[in-house]
């Protein structure tokens, strides 16, 4: 059966997620990532977690609760990793002799990098992660001295945070730069980008970062990303992680807030897989279904609802939060276990299909619908 009334990807349609057993490779970065899609979580957690899939599914704990929240969930759901975001990358901004926030020194252990780190594992994390400051666009010196304080460290449980402002995208040199120092990281490197919107927003940006991912040779976790997350694990990438809802799908700067074409919106994006694509449920009621029967989701949370039924409300949101898991797991069921060579073949092989789709929709609604920006640059050779 397809999991929507209206559109249907042939690739989709034909997935089923594969299912086997598998322990947590706690304190071991590079096992526990791979062959695993990680979903980040902020509030939502309390009311997703038992939506992602405990073989092939990990979770990010972000916000001052993270800590707090990961051990109260663990007991429950022992198989599935559980890492925490160091407050840093949200709070903080690097320089070159300040990149990291560490704590305080105590009896223990002094107030070093290695100390953070033995922290996070200590509050129960599965891997540490370095607690990097927001890299501004050309901090050269900042982004050096997070990468050799990092490759001074001998130990196989980190993953290397380089938080950086998107405009490290939006220039050649810098954006190989970049690459170089990935290059060179002994560890993981959690690669984020920082924007009031979307990081990949533009044309430049999005075909800089499918350059980026495709020509380094280090180990890539795409962290904070939107659906880029596919196909940077098409690209090469060891893992992305995806947020359900769009403030954890990027960084957004210290000290302010996202930016929105309607704040005052607060219906949920929905992801419709079969299109690659997320839409505001709101947007989707007064544009694509304002003349025509809705299109129906029958995943297991909607169970046939209509895909534009969700409003602003704080139970609309968690719906909508559970039903983007669901797909994104579900996209990874297509793509997640596959060796490089075939992953890169079935990316391709979803991206066609997504387009395909969209003249179904155009049909059902008798009015065009355009696929997106970055289904275009999915489809286009990597330069």
């Amino acid at each position: 059966m397809n999991q929507f009334s209206v559109v249907s990807n042939p690739r989709m349609a034909s997935s089923a997620p594969t299912h086997f057993d598998r322990g947590v490779e706690t304190g071991r970065a590079k096992e526990l990532l791979a062959f695993r899609q990680f979903h980040v979580c902020g509030d939502n957690v309390l009311n997703t977690l038992q939506y992602v899939d405990d073989t092939s599914g990990g979770v990010f704990f972000t916000g001052q609760y993270g800590a707090k929240r990961m051990n109260d969930l663990r007991r429950h759901h022992p198989t599935i990793p559980m890492i925490l975001e160091p407050r840093s990358i949200t709070h903080h901004i690097a320089t070159p002799d300040q990149p990291f926030v560490l704590p305080p020194g105590n009896l223990f252990h002094s107030g070093d990098l290695a100390g953070a780190l033995d922290d996070q594992r200590a509050d129960g994390s599965d891997l540490a992660i370095t607690p990097t400051g927001q890299i501004a666009s050309g901090d050269s010196a900042s982004l050096k001295a997070a990468l050799f304080a990092a490759n001074a460290l001998d130990r196989e449980d980190t993953l290397l945070a380089l938080p950086l402002a998107a405009n490290w995208l939006s220039d050649e040199a810098a954006t190989r730069q970049v690459i170089k120092a990935i290059d060179r990281s002994r560890h993981p490197v959690a690669l984020t980008f920082i924007d009031r919107a979307n990081p990949l927003g533009s044309l430049k940006r999005m075909r800089a970062y499918r350059r980026l991912i495709s020509e380094t040779t280090g180990a890539v976790l795409a962290y904070r990303v939107d659906l880029f997350g596919f196909d940077a694990l098409a690209g090469g990438a060891i893992a992305s992680a995806i947020g359900a809802y769009p403030a954890a799908r990027r960084l957004t700067p210290v000290g302010r807030g996202g930016s929105s074409a309607d704040p005052e919106d607060k219906s949920p994006h929905m992801l419709i897989g079969d299109i690659l694509r997320f839409t505001r449920s709101k947007y989707m009621r007064r544009h694509w279904f304002a003349e025509a029967p809705p299109m129906r989701c029958f995943c297991m949370v909607c169970r046939g609802d209509d895909i534009d039924r969700l409003y602003g409300d704080e139970s609309d949101r968690i719906i909508g939060h559970q039903h983007n898991v669901l797909e994104i797991g579900r996209l990874f069921s297509v793509v997640g276990h596959l060796p490089p060579a075939q992953t890169r073949a079935a990316w391709a092989k979803l991206v066609a299909g997504a387009r395909d789709a969209y003249p179904q929709l155009t049909t059902h609604i008798g009015a065009p619908v355009r696929p997106t920006k970055d289904l275009d640059v999915w489809a286009e050779p990597v330069t």
